[in-house]
């Protein structure tokens, strides 16, 4: 009972939080969405130290990947619980989609452009109804 009752709590708190910024305005994200923007900056420097387009599109990605682990793991617990789940339902992979299943349907030059593009759909992927539901499915309940 502690542990549902910690949980609870928790889980209001991030709600509540969630409600005051909405998940795209959160300073976090955005903090990661200008993160994402600035690696345009590290392709210049790839480009310039004579990577090949390849293995710049590897590198942009991994990068980018880093990235979202980082600033995953500072979501609040909770929400970062959501967020894996959700983007492993969405990719088969809680960190988002693997190079190589990125390249089955993009080019190098499209790796590496979206690696510096923050996702614009953010809303659509993760919402309040969507972490409610995914909570009240973890534990049989939501709080009042």
């Amino acid at each position: 009972m502690i542990f549902e009752h910690k949980h609870m709590n928790e889980f209001e708190n991030e709600i509540n939080e969630i409600l005051k910024t909405g998940i795209k305005n959160s300073a976090l994200r955005l903090e990661y969405e200008e993160k994402v923007r600035a690696l345009h900056d590290v392709l210049k420097k790839l480009r310039a130290d004579g990577l090949s387009e390849e293995q710049t599109a590897k590198e942009m990605h991994r990068m980018r990947r880093e990235l979202g682990r980082q600033f995953k793991e500072a979501a609040p617990p909770l929400f970062r619980e959501y967020i894996y789940a959700a983007t492993a339902a969405k990719y088969g992979d809680p960190l988002g989609p693997s190079y190589d299943t990125l390249r089955k349907k993009k080019t190098c030059r499209q790796i590496i452009e979206s690696a510096s593009r923050p996702i614009g759909d953010l809303d659509d992927r993760l919402t309040l109804e969507g972490f409610k539901a995914w909570y009240k499915q973890r534990t049989g309940n939501l709080p009042k």
